[in-house]
C-alpha cells in the first residue's frame, strides 16, 4: 500500500471514529433510558454519515451505494448465508456460557424489530459500507493477499471497523464470550456485506445481509431454548 493509499485509509477511519464516538457518547450524556439512547445514537450516526457523504463525496450519493444493485440477483445466493451465520453465532454464545447482549435483552420484541432488525441494519450499513467503504472506493481493485485468499482493501477496512464498533458491548456489561463471538460474527458479516457492496455497487444487498443476520441471531436463540427444553438443560439466564 502506497503512502497516499494509507493516508486515505487513515483519514477515512479518523472521520468514521469521530462519527461513532459522537453517536455513542452524546446520547449517554443526555438520556438515562436504553431505547432513548439507542434511538439517538442511530439518528446521529445516520445524520453524520449523510453529512460526511454530502461534504466529502460532494453529494454524489450514488457513488456511495445509494442506487439499485447491478448485475442481477445473484447476490441473493450469497446473502442467504447471513441468517445461518446469525443462528450459529447465537448458539455459539449461549453454548459457550455467554448471556448475550445486555442492550438487546433490555428491548421488547417490537423494539428489537424496529431498532435492531430495521434501523440498525440500515443505518450501520449507510455508515460502514456507505460512507467508509464508499470513501475508500479509489482503492477498489487493490487487495491484501493471504495464503489462501485475498480481500479487497475497502471491504477489509469496513469489515474490521464494523466489528470494532461492537467493542462497545464490553462497556455495556456484556460477558467476554458474548463480546468475542460478536466481534468474530460481525467481522464475517462485514466481509459478506462489503463484498456485495463492491460487487453490486449498492447498499441494498449489504442492508439485506445485515438484516438477515440479525434475524438469524434471534432464531438461533429460539432454537437453543428449544434444545434446552428438550434435553432438560437450564435455559440461558435462568
Amino acid at each position: 500500500m502506497s503512502i497516499n493509499q494509507a493516508s486515505r485509509v487513515l483519514s477515512a477511519l479518523s472521520i468514521a471514529v469521530a462519527i461513532f464516538l459522537v453517536a455513542i457518547v452524546l446520547p449517554r450524556m443526555i438520556f438515562e433510558s436504553g431505547p432513548a439512547r439507542l434511538a439517538t445514537t442511530q439518528g446521529l450516526e445516520l445524520i453524520l454519515s449523510l453529512v460526511a457523504i454530502a461534504v466529502l463525496g460532494k453529494g454524489k450519493f450514488s457513488e456511495y451505494g445509494f442506487c439499485l444493485p447491478k448485475g442481477g440477483y445473484q447476490w441473493m445466493l450469497i446473502a442467504a448465508t447471513a441468517p445461518l451465520l446469525g443462528i450459529a453465532a447465537t448458539i455459539a454464545v449461549l453454548g459457550l456460557g455467554g448471556s448475550g447482549s445486555p442492550v438487546a435483552k433490555s428491548l421488547t420484541f417490537p423494539q428489537i424489530v424496529l431498532f435492531v432488525w430495521i434501523l440498525s441494519s440500515t443505518i450501520e450499513e449507510v455508515f460502514t459500507r456507505g460512507f467508509l467503504q464508499g470513501h475508500l472506493a479509489p482503492l477498489s481493485g487493490r487487495y491484501l493477499e493471504f495464503p489462501l485468499f485475498k480481500i479487497e482493501i475497502p471491504v477489509l477496512v469496513s469489515a474490521v471497523f464494523f466489528s470494532a464498533m461492537h467493542l462497545v458491548l464490553a462497556f455495556s456489561g456484556a460477558d467476554a464470550v458474548t463480546t468475542v463471538v460478536t466481534l468474530l460474527f460481525t467481522f464475517a458479516i462485514g466481509l459478506i456485506a462489503g463484498h456485495l457492496r463492491s460487487l453490486t455497487g449498492s447498499l441494498i444487498p449489504a442492508i439485506v445481509v445485515h438484516m438477515l443476520a440479525n434475524i438469524g441471531g434471534m432464531i438461533g436463540g429460539i432454537l437453543y431454548a428449544v434444545f434446552c427444553m428438550l434435553t432438560g438443560r437450564p435455559l440461558p439466564g435462568v
